[in-house]
């Protein structure tokens, strides 16, 4: 019985650490680096910086949101934070929004 719960735990370990290395390379194949360039000239859907450009223009190219539908946004979720002063600069790369 010992045996058998062994090889179990053998097996599924197994597929387990396959899984997370195939998941690991599909995520290190993705990987491009932010280079100067892409800083310089961002994609339209991109923000990686404060400000977004280096000359700190504070402007979205997109145009999803506009004058007709900007009141038409609601919360989506909220997260409390403990009391104190809370900042960061959310950036935006590939989709993907990091605070």
């Amino acid at each position: 019985m010992i045996r058998a719960s062994s090889c179990i735990a053998a097996a599924f370990l197994g597929v387990f650490a396959t899984t997370a290395a195939a998941q690991i390379a599909a995520q290190l194949t993705d990987f491009r680096p932010v280079t100067d360039a892409i800083l310089a000239n961002p994609d339209p859907a991109d923000w990686l910086m404060i400000s977004r450009t280096f000359d700190q223009q504070r402007y979205s190219p997109l145009d999803q949101i506009d004058k007709g539908n900007v009141g038409q946004l609601r919360m989506a979720w909220s997260r409390g934070l403990p009391n104190g002063t809370q900042e960061s600069t959310p950036i935006v790369y590939r989709g993907i929004m990091y605070l």
